[in-house]
């Protein structure tokens, strides 16, 4: 065999190597997403018990005291709270695949204005949140913790285009989706 031959032979057991490694490392990643998934979705899971204890302690508290006590207004602030944590946990269950998705019929609107305080508290004070929300919006049929991951990921990476501040606008717009490149819209 000439030398030739043994270095055609050694660049591709080189190459093979390197690939394998790669997929080594491929498979390592992978699994430790999995394990983040597996534990996230267990601390989820265990918070969302946690707060269905919350929850049902404030209602019994709010049932116990008349609608113009101090008391009330905290008591349904404490519930508000409860309600966003809620739906937080619901999308790291959805991230660790331990929770099927719940589409409903949703007002956009509506959860814009719901996520608003949130949403401002999250970006800081050097962007400002302007929401532009058309009125008689359709619904929509979504799930509604998706919606609200979607948008945080698109309000924090906006933040993140504006590192020196600025104005981010926040729209809502009915539109009627159809064919688009040949391929039917799916419902």
């Amino acid at each position: 065999v000439s030398s030739e031959g043994n270095r055609v032979r050694s660049c591709i057991v080189a190459r093979e190597s390197s690939r394998y490694k790669m997929l080594q490392r491929q498979l390592r990643q992978t699994q430790k997403l999995e394990a983040v998934g597996r534990l996230s979705g267990g601390i989820a899971h265990d918070f969302n018990n946690l707060l269905t204890v919350i929850s049902g302690y404030n209602e019994m508290i709010l049932r116990e005291i008349s609608a113009d006590d101090p008391i009330a207004a905290m008591s349904t602030e404490i519930q508000k709270a409860a309600e966003r944590a809620t739906r937080l946990t619901n999308q790291l269950l959805s991230f660790s695949r331990r929770e099927v998705t719940e589409p409903r019929v949703l007002n956009l609107n509506e959860m814009v204005e719901d996520l608003d305080k949130m949403l401002r508290r999250l970006i800081g004070e050097d962007v400002r949140i302007v929401l532009s929300l058309a009125p008689g919006l359709c619904n929509v049929k979504a799930d509604p913790g998706q919606i609200s991951q979607l948008m945080t990921n698109l309000v924090v990476n906006a933040r993140d285009a504006m590192p020196c501040g600025g104005t981010m606008t926040i729209a809502t717009a009915s539109a009627e989706v159809g064919i688009s490149d040949g391929v039917p819209a799916q419902e």
